[in-house]
């Protein structure tokens, strides 16, 4: 058995809500790349992998433990000013997965949940926020009026691990010059490396090759 630690670092994101539909830029600080989620307005999505090969080829089964997130503060404009929100997920997968989600829909909801709760296990760990602005401080900083951790815990053997990260805009009032502001962030996920026998190895490969599958159709 052996204890591992495993980083990504997710970049900065900017949005201008200028206008009825957000905007992403135009700074990015060359962090990564966003994108406007498909078939939604106002949610966005960051995706990244960690290489886990050199750990899987020696026939080693990792065990998530626990995760976090390093960050700076969530910077909010005017229009947010009342009634805007930022929910925000950062999470980690077996396999690739298109979560079906929207600013209403992440309000309420987790990812794994309603038309993708067959995937909850394929989520092995992830954080949630909901952000509002804080008023009573300058800089229009928002402030976590609702955070949840998400995810199955199950091991993997898998040679990649999948990241997203995804920010919708709900309720704000278009305000020209306003900007909302998401910080770079780096993920830890923390675990265990360990030999399973053979079969248990088989049968986790053949999980991962079905949820593989489940998101090629998609």
């Amino acid at each position: 058995m052996k204890e591992v630690v495993l980083t990504k670092n997710l970049g900065y994101l900017q949005l201008n809500t200028a206008g009825l539909t957000a905007a992403i830029g135009p700074t990015t600080y060359g962090m990564g790349t966003w994108e406007t989620f498909p078939g939604t307005s106002n949610v966005f999505v960051m995706k990244e992998e960690i290489d886990v090969a050199g750990l899987t080829a020696m026939e080693l089964t990792f065990f998530p433990m626990a995760g976090d997130t390093q960050r700076g503060p969530v910077a909010m404009g005017l229009g947010f000013v009342p009634g805007g929100v930022i929910n925000e997920w950062i999470y980690v997968c077996a396999a690739p997965m298109d979560a079906a989600v929207g600013p209403n829909f992440m309000t309420f909801n987790l990812v794994g949940q309603g038309t993708n709760d067959t995937q909850f296990q394929n989520v092995l760990w992830g954080q949630s926020w909901t952000w509002v602005v804080n008023s009573s401080i300058p800089g229009h900083f928002g402030i976590p009026v609702n955070t949840s951790l998400m995810g199955s815990g199950e091991p993997t053997n898998g040679d990649r691990l999948y990241v997203y990260r995804i920010v919708s805009v709900l309720g704000y009032t278009p305000t020209p010059g306003s900007f909302a502001e998401l910080p770079s962030a780096r993920l830890l996920i923390s675990g265990q490396l360990k030999e399973e026998k053979e079969f248990q190895q088989l049968m986790r490969m053949r999980r991962t090759y079905e949820l593989q599958q489940t998101y090629d159709e998609d």
